[in-house]
């Protein structure tokens, strides 16, 4: 069990550093505002996955047979055999009892639209910001308080 939470840590630590430099790489080149929501994009989808993978991990064991009677108690279907998707993750052992929790797809889909919408964000900030400064790079008169 240690082997598997080392091998889960190890890359999210990996993530987060990168994520760190990247960070002081981007606040040289957008503002704070829009270098937040990419921070909220990157780290959704790092939330995202994680739960991706704890849903392949959980619902697709070496042995779907062996899983489903012994570990569920349920009865395993030879017909429903071959039917796994992997979007939205499923993976049956007969046709009322899924080994992907329930949870799983929700909380995916949950986080593929937050991170369209702080991408979204993100570009409607930009494309304000830079508006205003060629506004006000433009304007004669700088009593504007915006600028």
């Amino acid at each position: 069990m240690a082997t598997i939470a080392a091998l889960i840590a190890v890359p999210l630590m990996a993530l987060i550093a990168v994520m760190w430099v990247f960070r002081l790489l981007m606040r040289s080149w957008v503002s704070l505002q829009v270098s937040r929501w990419i921070e909220g994009a990157f780290y959704s989808l790092l939330a995202t996955l994680v739960v991706y993978a704890w849903g392949l991990f959980t619902g697709f064991p070496w042995d779907i047979e062996e899983a489903c009677k012994l570990d569920h108690q349920q009865h395993w279907d030879r017909n429903l055999a071959g039917s796994a998707s992997y979007f939205p993750l499923s993976n049956k052992c007969n046709s009322t009892f899924d080994l992907v929790p329930g949870y799983v797809n929700p909380l995916v889909i949950s986080g593929i639209s937050i991170v369209a919408i702080c991408i979204g964000t993100a570009a409607y900030q930009a494309l304000k910001r830079r508006n205003q400064v060629v506004k006000c790079s433009t304007q004669r008169h700088t009593h504007d308080a915006a600028c």
